[in-house]
């Protein structure tokens, strides 16, 4: 049983690496340009389970679904067993084995690690923004913890409500039923990072892409803590059709003097430019015409660039698109 694959190892398979990390895979598959990395897969997560010292009360919390009154009192149980729960020897062991791995790109690689449940951006629903993303990890031990709190964040108190809320929508899941893997990647130093939407999400034009795009780390713009500049493009041949400059006040950096990531003020020349140029546009262009034919539906695209490259972090069907 495999616990820990390599991107250019696995073959998607959605039961064992989640929707994200499936679509990593794709992504690998057609040549895109994916930073390298790993995944763990749900097995280690079974696993996991199936060893902790809590495993009887965990497997009675997961038997059922909380009542929404008890949304918070249950994720608070479950979170604490799961966080208090010891690793296994081999989950740890393979995991060390693909951190070494990715430690011969230099000494100073750090890694981003990031949650990727089993009902995670499939076509029908995305449960996007629901598990958690922990950047810039520079040691093992660090990456162990991030793991984790992968695990537990898909019983954070949003993710219960999000489960309810399909539940009443006809979509029942059983907690004992859905699982997380974990991706673990190498990060990308990033200039610029920001979303592609191959359609244009505001008004459901599927003629027009959408791009949203701010200096540094993309999290500020996952995390809605800027105003992102947006661009829009004409999709059957490139051409700009609208770009609104956006505030971009801030910006996330890894944090030079340790882990994870901080936020700076964004220089005052920097926000009153778009963080895009035109060729950069083009590439993106290009780049989102590539997936959507590849993957055979509009796409929302994370991307960053470092040294003027562009890279893709992931990749999800768009959701929201009215037919």
């Amino acid at each position: 049983m495999k616990y820990v694959v390599f991107f250019t190892e696995a073959t998607p398979n959605p039961v064992l690496m989640g929707g994200k990390g499936s679509n990593i895979i794709r992504l690998v598959e057609i040549g895109a340009n994916v930073p390298p990395g790993f995944i763990i897969t749900t097995s280690s997560y079974i696993r996991f389970l199936e060893e902790s010292e809590y495993q009887k009360q965990l497997k009675e919390l997961l038997s059922g679904n909380p009542h929404s009154k008890d949304v918070l009192n249950f994720s608070q149980k479950i979170r604490k067993m799961i966080l208090e729960s010891k690793l296994p020897k081999y989950v740890k062991s393979e995991t060390r084995i693909g951190f070494d791995k990715l430690k011969e790109f230099g000494s100073e690689t750090s890694f981003a690690v990031r949650s990727s449940a089993t009902i995670e951006d499939m076509d029908t629903f995305s449960f996007a923004g629901q598990g958690n993303t922990y950047l810039n990890n520079n040691s093992f031990e660090e990456i162990l913890l991030s793991v984790r709190n992968c695990w537990a964040s898909l019983f954070s108190p949003q993710a219960l409500t999000y489960f309810l809320k399909m539940g009443k929508m006809g979509k029942k899941y059983s907690l004992s039923d859905i699982h997380m893997a974990v991706i673990v990647q190498k990060m990308v130093d990033a200039r610029v990072s920001g979303v592609l939407f191959t359609a244009n999400v505001i008004n459901n034009n599927k003629d027009q892409m959408m791009i949203n795009s701010t200096w540094g780390l993309g999290e500020t713009i996952a995390n809605n803590s800027v105003i992102p500049d947006m661009i829009i493009l004409e999709k059957s041949k490139f051409k700009i059709v609208k770009i609104v400059v956006g505030k971009k006040e801030k910006t996330a950096i890894k944090n030079p003097k340790g882990s994870h990531t901080i936020m700076i003020d964004t220089d005052p020349q920097l926000r009153a430019k778009c963080s895009l140029h035109e060729n950069q546009l083009r590439e993106l262009h290009e780049l989102g015409l590539r997936l959507e034919k590849a993957l055979n539906s509009p796409q929302d695209v994370e991307w960053a660039t470092e040294n003027d490259m562009i890279y893709i972090l992931q990749s999800r069907p768009i959701t929201t698109l009215k037919s």
